[in-house]
């Protein structure tokens, strides 16, 4: 049973934006990267420091790996609010597209502190220039055309005439042949600044047709699921023997049913010789599944490939290792939850503010794990070595994100950034935790658009994975 293709996809799903929580050295920090929707473009960095301990921030950005990576520009210094004065705001140019990432100097009462966070930098759109903008601008060229070819005509036939004299036919003949001559170059400068127009246009749409377009085949055979990228000019610049490992996996393969969203399947296929993923599915439900297939490429980029797949129901063993299962009641339009019982009686609470929730806001989601008697839970354990793992999910599957309570941003891609500096807090950050998980999980998150959503919580306690649910309106 199979089948099928995938809609665009990049970097999540709709979630550009990059969120960071954690510490700076002896800093805590919560870090908003906005992306710009066209590159050349720019990033617009928020800190807001959780002490007023922080002095002063500078921002810069570099890329993630290769020569240029240790190569940092002069850094923007971020403007302090002065209503807020934990409050820190920077703009950055990305020049770039690709793998980047963006150091955040630090300077309080505590010393000072460096934080690299990854940020994928792609165009998420292409802006048409406005057709009172394009004829303006042709008028101007024209313009300007005929008046360097009328000048040079003048100065042919008129340069060598005393003031007052009579202009000769052999002088304007000249200053004709000077004028034709003109025109001729003025149009091979049109013509040449016209191709170079249409090529670098060529040239973006193909590098957006690159980020935005990571297809990918699911098919069935008996219970074992295969997950293939398709797109040609994705697998000619991104090579799959060399993706790099996310807590601890190749790929988190995510499964939907939708229209529902009532099941989820988080799993690990394996990659195989071929360059695919595959995996012995556990017992699944029938339905049509939305496919979401997150890797990390080898210079640190994120890629969510998408697709589809109908499923008969799959007879197989329970899920192991890593993976899991999640259920719920199928979303409709008036869902609106902070509370998820799960079976066996755990109790998981989003403490949540009453006022609605606003797009492009960002904000911390906390939740709150309690066991069978009320209580707060006290066996929770890391989980592919977070304390959780979340998916949000519009409702018309627009958008996708899979977050972590550092943030957006893989853990691959974390380490990476902060690879060739060993003091980095980030770097720190991403050590596997061993100790008990505390009952209260926070996650940094701003759903980038209105509409219904749904977030499954995922978490590990007394050795089993739990999935709650919650569904919310974003304004």
């Amino acid at each position: 049973m199979a089948i099928t293709l995938a809609r665009p996809a990049f970097a999540h799903v709709g979630s550009p934006n990059v969120f960071y929580d954690g510490d700076a050295g002896p800093y805590h920090l919560f870090v908003t990267v906005r992306v710009p929707q066209v590159v050349p473009g720019v990033a617009e960095i928020e800190v807001r420091a959780n002490s007023d301990d922080v002095r002063r921030i500078s921002t810069s950005v570099a890329w993630m790996t290769g020569p240029g990576a240790k190569n940092f520009p002069v850094p923007d210094v971020a403007k302090q609010s002065a209503t807020d004065p934990r409050f820190f705001t920077s703009s950055l140019w990305l020049m770039e597209y690709g793998s980047l990432r963006v150091r955040i100097d630090v300077t309080g009462t505590r010393g000072a502190a460096e934080l690299l966070i990854p940020v994928a930098s792609f165009g998420q759109s292409t802006f048409p220039m406005p057709k009172a903008l394009g004829a303006l601008l042709t008028a101007l060229a024209i313009g300007l055309a005929l008046g360097a070819i009328s000048i040079v005509g003048a100065a042919a036939r008129e340069s060598r005439v005393a003031p007052g004299a009579e202009i000769s036919a052999q002088y304007r003949r000249r200053g004709l042949r000077a004028m034709a001559i003109t025109a001729v170059l003025v149009g091979l400068i049109f013509w040449g600044a016209f191709a170079w127009w249409n090529a670098d246009a060529n040239a973006y749409a193909m590098r957006a047709k690159f980020y935005r377009l990571p297809k990918c085949a699911a098919t069935l055979h008996r219970n074992r699921i295969t997950v293939r990228p398709i797109d040609q000019l994705w697998l000619e610049n991104e090579d799959v023997s060399k993706l790099l490992l996310d807590h601890g996996h190749l790929m988190h393969l995510f499964l939907v049913r939708t229209p529902g969203l009532d099941r989820i399947w988080h799993l690990h296929p394996e990659r195989t010789e071929h360059g695919t993923f595959e995996e012995n599915l556990p017992s699944v439900e029938a339905g049509r599944y939305q496919v979401f297939a997150d890797i990390v490429g080898q210079y640190g980029f994120p890629w969510t490939l998408v697709g589809t797949i109908e499923m008969p129901n799959v007879a197989g063993p329970a899920a192991g290792g890593d993976d899991s299962e999640g259920i719920a009641t199928p979303i409709t339009p008036s869902s609106d939850t902070t509370t998820s019982l799960l079976a066996d009686g755990t109790e998981v609470i989003w403490e949540r503010d009453a006022a609605p929730l606003k797009a492009n806001v960002p904000m911390t989601l906390k939740f709150e794990v309690k066991d069978q008697s009320g209580a707060p839970a006290n066996d929770l354990e890391p989980y592919m070595g977070m304390a959780a793992h979340a998916e949000i999910i519009r409702d018309d599957l627009s958008v996708f994100a899979h977050i972590h309570p550092s943030g957006s941003a893989p853990m691959a891609a974390m380490m990476m950034a902060s690879a060739d500096t060993p003091g980095s807090s980030a770097m720190r950050d991403m050590k596997m935790p061993t100790e008990k998980i505390a009952p209260e999980i926070s996650m940094p998150y701003g759903f980038p658009k209105p509409g219904l959503y749904r977030i499954f919580l995922q978490f590990k306690r007394a050795g089993r994975i739990e999935t709650a649910s919650f569904d919310t309106h974003v304004q």
